[in-house]
């Protein structure tokens, strides 16, 4: 049955332009050299998407998609959205909370979510990487924004668009996913 439901959530992923998708568990609290055990666990999902998608020009596509994201956390969503600049490109940065509630025999039963993503044009390609990472450990929210940050410095689009190396300079400088 496991394998079943995998299979399918698999496939509807697949279909729906997922080229990644994964689980992680993070140990939270602790030293980092194993002395002292973590305090609790963190679990997270990532996926990360390909989309068709019109863009005559990243720089105006990702602004289009801040305005259409802006637009959807003006009808109630929750959410805010920041256009940056990554070393593949300009990029929306998009963080949204939700809840979700159950009506169960002892009563409702609810549970918060946060997601964040990340829209990154193709520079050349009339196709967007969607990076989105997604987690009920809302506390933990700081942890992963930076956690998506870091993939989302390393994107590169062909041999010509890798990543530069890093400049120490700018390490003072702060991150566009730390105004959350």
């Amino acid at each position: 049955m496991t394998t079943a439901m995998y299979a399918a959530n698999a496939q509807t992923l697949v279909e729906g332009g997922t080229v990644y998708n994964a689980i992680g568990v993070f140990p939270i609290g602790g030293s980092a050299d194993g002395a002292q055990p973590p305090e609790r666990h963190s679990r997270a999902t990532l996926t990360i998407s390909v989309r068709e998608l019109a863009n005559p020009d990243p720089h105006l596509t990702a602004a289009g998609i801040a305005e259409s994201l802006d637009k959807a956390a003006g009808s109630g969503e929750g959410a805010e959205t920041q256009l940056v600049t990554l070393p593949a490109g300009p990029a929306v940065v998009r963080i949204a909370g939700s809840r979700a509630a159950w009506d169960l025999p002892d009563g409702e039963q609810e549970c918060f979510f946060v997601r964040i993503e990340v829209w990154l044009p193709f520079p050349d390609d009339d196709r967007l990487l969607l990076l989105c990472l997604s987690t009920a450990d809302v506390q933990d929210l700081h942890f992963y924004q930076a956690v998506l940050a870091d993939i989302a410095d390393t994107v590169a689009f062909g041999a010509d668009n890798q990543p530069e190396a890093v400049d120490t300079t700018l390490l003072s400088t702060p991150s566009p996913f730390s105004a959350y």
